[in-house]
């Protein structure tokens, strides 16, 4: 299945993530900090990287910029619990794939989402 990057300074949010899309039987690695996460993208290939927007070192739209910089075509997805207009449209303008609120349903969401990505990857 896909190797799968997840960044959030919560290791409880990244054991949750990690456990979801283990049970779908994709590799994951997790990251509780930017500098780390920096470090696995410019040294290895993922196919779906998801970060936190907001963490104590790095945005993820730092990593965001970091990764296209790289040349990382990863579909790179960013979530928060706290969305703004100025960070969604800043998202879309450095190409995330999408922009994904921490909700109640959040993991579901987010699962389905990296399947739709995974999909249009195969069809390029």
């Amino acid at each position: 299945m896909a190797r799968l990057l997840i960044i959030d300074h919560e290791e409880a949010l990244c054991l949750i993530l990690e456990t979801a899309f283990g049970k779908s039987g994709h590799t994951v690695e997790t990251v509780t900090s930017g500098e780390a996460a920096k470090k696995k993208i410019a040294s290895q290939a993922y196919d779906v990287i998801i970060s936190e927007i907001r963490m104590p070192d790095v945005t993820g739209l730092e990593l965001l910029e970091f990764a296209r910089a790289t040349k990382s075509r990863a579909p790179f997805i960013l979530m928060t619990a706290v969305p703004t207009m100025s960070t969604a449209i800043e998202a879309v303008n450095l190409g995330a794939y999408r922009y994904v609120i921490k909700t109640e349903s959040f993991v579901e969401e987010l699962c389905a989402i990296v399947e739709g990505a995974l999909k249009e990857q195969a069809l390029r």
